[in-house]
């Protein structure tokens, strides 16, 4: 066996300094060690790729950093990141981004009004559905989707036209970049589990590098606690003397670790695809649960040009889809010329969710780079030229370059971006709980954003939450109760 400075089996009876051992170096997973490394323990993370931060990820491809996860830091009122962002001196943008215009479906302008009270009650709707969700989710009948909710209350209003109504319908698209699906998909019972963390959301102009790297830095100064290019193909739990127990992890090149217990901080899609097998299998309860919950298809695309045509027009753009059509659905760009220096650049930020997604995806998978190039810039040709002082002849409208992220093709993302609740969901909650729990008796927890308290679901703040939490259960089973407090 190899990696035996990491071995613990006496008897299966955890070491004076229990080890143990995380999968995945993502948010969750940097926050679960660093809480157990501060404790006393011996920590080995083991990481897929060739870097941490998992589903956060920066790129300079196109000159400054960009974010190719998250970029939004949701809710500024308790939450975790803002303290490790101040840190490292990150800057926000927050009104920056606030001014809106909406473009109709054949490419006229909503006047301001109209188009600022169409997002207005957009917003109003998703905030009163959550609530209502949360209020009365026993009474709400399963497989009702939250459109069908956003439907009742566009035939509500009294005193709209029908072309006011429409306009209200294509919008509710937009919230697909929430859900990271088609919002048609979105149970409306367990709507309450996107409930946001209270106070604004800000967008990391600096992006989350820096933060990232700042988190990576209790593992990072551990000799040998972290090992990147260490996919794990399985977990053994194997019972040594009584009621005692060791973990045997297996790594897809032929490594062995053993470890007191197992943090795994794989994504949900990962779980949901059997990526990591375990020996013996987990119970049928987690397993439903993991099958229960969604894995949503949220990605970007950036477009940078040689200066920001754009620039003396507003900072965020939608884009209303007929809907009706099944191709293009309601979309938003962000102009970050927009955000303060020195982080703002000539460049839009497209996001798109559900079919779009994978329709981007699927080019950046069977197409050449070129053809690539060819085909996505083709795709957001149609918004671009309808953007304020836009001209075919000039060429500072010609697009320099791009980048799409392709979380849908990255096996270590679990194909995918992050949890959500699709309908036909029973009780959300009690599925995120279930798989948080874990095994205790055989020491392994799950822990990622798809196990965060319920104001952190699906988010970063989440993900270091359950990190956090999963640690603190491992340090109990340990008797470690005092010093976990003290973390």
């Amino acid at each position: 066996m190899t990696n035996a400075d990491l071995a613990s089996e006496n008897d299966g009876k955890p070491s004076k300094k229990p080890k143990v051992l995380v999968i995945g170096a993502g948010t969750c997973g940097l926050r679960a060690a660093e809480v157990l490394i501060r404790a006393g323990c011996e920590v080995k993370v083991l990481e897929a790729r060739d870097r941490v931060g998992g589903r956060i990820a920066t790129t300079t491809r196109l000159g400054l950093p960009l974010d190719l996860g998250a970029n939004w830091i949701h809710g500024n009122v308790g939450n975790p990141i803002i303290a490790i962002a101040e840190k490292v001196n990150s800057s926000y943008s927050i009104d920056e981004l606030d001014d809106t215009i909406v473009f109709a479906p054949d490419g006229s302008l909503l006047p301001k009004r109209l188009g600022d009270e169409v997002v207005t009650k957009m917003w109003d709707y998703f905030d009163e559905g959550i609530t209502y969700s949360a209020q009365n989710m026993p009474t709400i009948q399963p497989n009702v989707s939250f459109m069908e909710y956003y439907k009742s209350k566009i035939a509500a209003e009294e005193g709209w036209n029908e072309e006011r109504r429409t306009y209200q319908l294509q919008i509710a698209d937009l919230l697909g970049s929430i859900v990271a699906t088609e919002i048609g998909k979105q149970d409306f019972r367990n709507l309450h589990m996107e409930e946001p963390i209270p106070g604004e959301n800000l967008f990391l102009s600096s992006t989350y590098g820096p933060v990232m790297d700042l988190m990576a830095e209790t593992v990072l100064k551990e000799d040998g606690c972290l090992e990147l290019n260490r996919p794990v193909e399985r977990v053994e739990t194997v019972r040594v003397g009584g009621e005692g127990q060791v973990q045997r992890v297996y790594t897809k090149d032929g490594e062995v670790y053993t470890a007191d217990a197992v943090l795994c901080s794989i994504p949900l899609g990962s779980l949901k695809q059997d990526r990591v097998k375990f020996d013996p299998p987990i119970p049928e309860k987690i397993r439903q649960s993991i099958k229960h919950l969604g894995y949503g298809s949220l990605e970007k695309t950036y477009i940078t040009f040689p200066k920001a045509f754009w620039m003396d027009g507003p900072s965020y753009f939608i884009f209303l889809a007929d809907s009706t059509a099944s191709d293009r659905k309601t979309t938003a760009a962000i102009s970050l010329a927009h955000i303060a220096p020195p982080h703002n650049q000539p460049t839009l930020l497209f996001y798109t969710h559900g079919a779009t997604s994978k329709h981007l995806t699927s080019i950046l998978q069977f197409s050449s780079p070129q053809e690539s190039r060819s085909k996505i810039l083709s795709f957001f040709h149609p918004y671009i030229s309808k953007l304020p002082n836009y001209s075919p002849s000039n060429p500072d409208c010609v697009p320099r370059d791009y980048v799409s992220t392709n979380w849908l093709n990255d096996e270590y993302a679990g194909n995918g971006s992050y949890t959500n609740f699709p309908v036909g969901l029973v009780d959300g909650v009690e599925d995120v709980k279930v798989i948080e729990e874990g095994v205790e008796g055989w020491r392994v927890w799950f822990c990622g954003e798809h196990t965060a308290p319920l104001l952190g679901l699906a988010s970063v703040s989440g993900a270091y939450w359950a990190g956090e939490r999963a640690a603190r259960r491992c340090l109990g089973a340990f008797g470690m109760e005092e010093e976990a407090t003290n973390v």
